[in-house]
C-alpha cells in the first residue's frame, strides 16, 4: 500500500512541475488523470497538501477564490491579473535583498515569504485600451 501511494505522490508531484502554469487543484487533478486515470480527486487532494507541507510545491491564495500550486520551487514571487486571472513568475533580486536586510536589521528568522502583485498584466491592458473600445483601432 505504501509503495501505491508514494508511486501516486511521485506521478502528482511530477505532473505539477511539468505545468508551465500555475494551475488549480481541479486542473492538476484532470492533468494527473491524463497520465493514470485511477488515481482518484482524494488522493490527488491529500498528496498535493502533503507535497505543500513538504515544501516540494508552492501553494498560492489569489483573491479570485482558488489556490493555485507552483511546482518550481526556485525562490521568486507571483503577480495575479485581476482581469484574465493569470499568474506570472517574479524574479526580482531586490525583493531577495529587501528579505535578508529584515532578518538582519529585527534578528528575525524568516523561513518563507510570498509576495503577490495584483493589477492588470500588459496583455489585458492593451486589450483595453481606448482604441480598442472606441473601434478606432484597425488591424
Amino acid at each position: 500500500m505504501n509503495t501505491r501511494n508514494t508511486k501516486q505522490k511521485e506521478i502528482i508531484l511530477h505532473t505539477i512541475q511539468s505545468m508551465d502554469t500555475h494551475p488549480t487543484i481541479l486542473e492538476i487533478y484532470d492533468a494527473v488523470c491524463k497520465v493514470d486515470a485511477s488515481i482518484g480527486q482524494a488522493t490527488v487532494y491529500r498528496n498535493v497538501s502533503k507535497l505543500v507541507e513538504e515544501g516540494a510545491i508552492y501553494k498560492i491564495p489569489t483573491n479570485d477564490g482558488q489556490d493555485h500550486y507552483d511546482g518550481n520551487c526556485r525562490r521568486h514571487y507571483h503577480f495575479f491579473c485581476k482581469q484574465c486571472h493569470q499568474l506570472f513568475d517574479l524574479y526580482d533580486d531586490e525583493a531577495f535583498r529587501l528579505i535578508e536586510k529584515m532578518k538582519k536589521n529585527h534578528q528575525f528568522q524568516i523561513n518563507d515569504v510570498h509576495i503577490l502583485g495584483e493589477g492588470i498584466c500588459t496583455n489585458c491592458e492593451s486589450c483595453n485600451s481606448p482604441l480598442l473600445e472606441n473601434n478606432n483601432y484597425k488591424e
